[in-house]
């Protein structure tokens, strides 16, 4: 069910033709390489030693192709036979990396100076810019023999508040403009004069500007001069970002083959190091999906010298295949549920269209309503279609799930007054208190056959007739809870218990029985001796705690399903309490915002306790009837990391 059949496939070929036919076949195909030298026990058999020259090529690349911005494609056959195989000078790479390393270099060193040159003529404007309300020569302000000049800045209230007592002091203050909180300023004073009053200043917030000496003329020459300079220096800035442009464009083609070459045969030389060969051919081995190694063998059938065999996996015995998940789009986000348990291996069913159902309805029965639901269904369709994100496609059907029994039970936000149940209210009364608790456990009862059903479907596919006879989840188990559970449901319909000898034989003697001689039972279905193991009195022992437990087992596992209606009853109370504090706050803002967050409060953390108390019931209730979870995940040979194996 959804598990991709897989077959190993082994290939063969002249040694001398490694190369090419790796390239050309093998790494696009689909391949998850095996070992060559550890699956296959032939004489003469040895590993490839090999180093792979071109990996410091392909760092230095992907250093350089942030402004390159080549991109790594996927060859066809034709193509990499033009682009990949082509005779080029391997040695002549690093010269040809360093060519253009300069360029670049040159290039970022150009742009640096011309930004830093135009920072600096920009501070500058900005700096005498408010000198422009005082036409005298910037430079002769500067140096006048008696007099010391200051120009600055200083906060506005603080120079509102002070600049009355400047007049006390032996200093001559021009305001020069105003910008946001700060004003500019200069201001004279005697040269023998000048550190006591710099300090006053300096008390009061003032910070000196120093302008540069490069300035001359008036403020509004000098700004001019320099506003002028910035232009040029943009355009040539603006002409060096073109001439690296055209540039690109003419070495971006060579840089973008020379690249996916080299990753080509790096990837050819990682693929090397896990085959094996002879003195004469080689040999390659590894696993791949049914359909993919049935393109792979047709498209070699010309190619001369080249053998290929795939086997089913059953037929190998010392690898086992990966797992590759096929199912419908509704249900891949239930996919990531199953895996965090474990992956599927061949021979397993795939239980994810199980979890999808049972989880969507525990999570409706044990949270319905109808505003909430809508609001975790929406969050969790963002997160599934903007984000890309699993848990989000949970969510969504997990809402929706929510607001179908929201109208089930007549909720909305907690409020059963809207809306009219079209069901039942969960704590309306004792007797849908009752129906609830008997729903959720038949639920659990029939969680717990289905399981058993699906172990033993499991069993059957790997062809383990003890399981599938004697295990206390196959047809042993099947018989003794199944004939309990009738016996249970005709006592009820008829308020009588009727027992009678072939009854007890068939329902609970010979399932005990066949459970309690489990061990010696497969013994003797696969032939093996002894039968018993040499201490008969412990196994025995063993056999009878292990029988004791199963027995409590199953009984434990289906009053366990009753959480689902207990946790549907502790909803409608929580939202009962929360509509109770709105009601006593008379309708009040108050009311208001203690029904938000209320209703907030129960999304968030009585959602997350029943999705995880949904997990507890599929992993440990279900899941431990039937599924191993011992797959490992498909990683195929790709030269592209982000191409999924999906395509293959």
């Amino acid at each position: 069910m959804a598990v991709q059949a897989m077959k190993f496939v082994s290939m063969v070929g002249p040694v001398g033709a490694f190369d090419a036919f790796v390239l050309k076949h093998v790494l696009g195909s689909g391949i998850q390489l095996e070992r060559s030298y550890q699956a296959l026990k032939l004489k003469g058999l040895e590993p490839y030693i090999v180093e792979n020259r071109y990996e410091a090529m392909i760092k230095r690349m992907r250093g350089l192709n942030d402004f390159m911005g080549a991109h790594v494609d996927e060859y066809t056959v034709s193509q990499i036979e033009e682009l990949v195989l082509s005779r080029f000078d391997p040695d002549a790479v690093p010269g040809w990396l360093d060519g253009i390393g300069e360029r670049l270099r040159t290039h970022r060193l150009n742009k640096e100076r011309l930004q830093r040159e135009i920072l600096d003529r920009e501070q500058t404007i900005r700096q005498i810019k408010p000198l422009e309300a005082l036409s005298v020569d910037v430079e002769e302000m500067f140096h006048v023999s008696f007099m010391k000049f200051r120009f600055g800045r200083m906060p506005r209230v603080t120079y509102n508040r002070q600049k009355q007592n400047f007049e006390a002091l032996d200093v001559i203050v021009f305001p020069a403009a105003e910008e946001n909180d700060d004003i500019w300023l200069s201001y004279f004073t005697p040269a023998p004069l000048g550190p006591k009053i710099d300090s006053v200043f300096s008390a009061l917030g003032f910070v000196r500007v120093r302008i540069p000496e490069a300035v001359h003329g008036t403020s509004v020459e000098a700004v001019s001069r320099l506003s002028a300079e910035v232009a040029d220096l943009k355009q040539e800035l603006q002409d060096e970002e073109a001439a690296l442009d055209r540039w690109l464009q003419t070495e971006r083609l060579p840089f973008q083959q020379m690249m996916n070459r080299l990753e080509y045969l790096s990837k050819a030389n990682e693929i090397k190091s896990q085959c094996a060969h002879t003195r004469d051919v080689f040999h390659i081995v590894g696993w791949m999906p049914s359909d993919a190694s049935k393109r792979l063998i047709d498209s070699t059938d010309l190619v001369e010298g080249i053998m290929i065999k795939s086997e089913d996996p059953v037929n190998i015995a010392h690898s086992t295949p990966p797992t590759i998940l096929r199912n419908a789009a509704f249900f891949k986000p239930f996919e990531s549920i199953v895996s965090m348990f474990g992956l599927p291996s061949h021979d397993e069913m795939d239980p994810t269209k199980f979890v999808t159902v049972t989880f969507i309805l525990m999570f409706g029965f044990m949270f319905g309503d109808v505003g909430q639901g809508i609001l975790i269904a929406l969050l969790g369709g963002f997160l599934y279609w903007f984000r890309k994100s699993m848990l989000g496609g949970v969510m969504l059907y997990a809402g929706m799930s929510s607001t179908v029994f929201g109208f089930l039970y007549g909720s909305v936000f907690g409020n059963e007054e809207v809306l009219h149940a079209v069901w039942l209210s969960p704590i309306a009364s004792a007797e849908n208190i009752n129906t609830l608790m008997f729903i959720a456990i038949g639920y659990g009862a029939f969680i717990v056959l289905l399981s058993m059903g699906f172990n033993m479907y499991n069993a059957i596919r790997t062809r383990d007739w003890g399981r599938l006879l004697f295990d206390r989840n196959g047809l042993a188990g099947l018989l003794f809870y199944g004939g309990i559970l009738a016996i249970v449901l005709n006592t009820l319909r008829t308020g009588n218990l009727k027992l009678t000898g072939i009854i007890l034989a068939v329902v609970i003697i010979l399932p005990l029985l066949l459970m309690l001689l489990k061990e010696p039972l497969e013994h003797l279905v696969k032939r093996k001796r002894p039968l018993f193991p040499a201490s008969k009195g412990m196994y025995f022992t063993e056999a009878g705690f292990e029988l004791f437990e199963t027995i409590l087992g199953f009984i434990s596992n289906t009053i366990s399903f009753i959480r689902i209606s207990a946790f549907a009853m502790n909803h409608a109370g929580f939202s009962l309490a929360v509509w109770t504090l709105y009601h006593m706050m008379n309708f009040s803002v108050g009311g208001v915002i203690t029904l938000i967050l209320g209703n907030l409060m129960i999304m968030v953390l009585e959602g997350m306790i029943v999705g995880i108390q949904c997990l507890r019931l599929e992993f440990y209730e279900s899941f431990g009837r039937f599924y191993r979870g011992e797959g490992y995940p498909f990683h195929p040979l790709r030269i592209r990391e982000d191409a999924s194996p999906e395509r293959h």
